[in-house]
């Protein structure tokens, strides 16, 4: 299972730290496709590629990609509520519905796997 999780954090960080830097960078295809402000466009971009890197850094801090996990978890639920409420699900929201299930699957995981207390990763580390 750790080989599972370690793979789907990789394909996850990957995509959302692409996805993210697209927002960032492209922010005016972004714009014109969601309809949104392209501050609004940059912050959701930014927190992306946080996620992203808060499931690289759950490699070596496991808390740190459970936390990433949720928070993707709840950005899809957003991205796909906003979808529905836009009426473009089929068009456009399918992407994140299954980034969606994928961020899901990794935050049952991760808590599966077992997330080691803060204290524990210090003394490991102390070490």
């Amino acid at each position: 299972m750790r080989i599972l999780l370690g793979v789907l954090s990789g394909i996850l960080a990957l995509v959302f730290l692409a996805i993210g830097a697209m927002k960032i960078f492209n922010t005016e295809v972004f714009v014109g496709q969601l309809g949104l402000p392209s501050g609004m466009v940059v912050v959701l971009g930014l927190l992306e590629v946080a996620g992203a890197l808060g499931l690289l850094a759950g490699f070596k801090i496991r808390v740190l990609g459970a936390a990433a996990a949720i928070g993707l978890v709840l950005m899809m639920l957003g991205a796909v509520g906003f979808h529905v409420i836009s009426g473009d699900l089929l068009q456009n929201g399918l992407m994140p519905v299954v980034l969606l299930i994928v961020a899901a699957a990794n935050a049952v995981l991760q808590f599966r796997i077992g997330v080691r207390p803060v204290a524990q990763v210090r003394a490991s580390t102390a070490s």
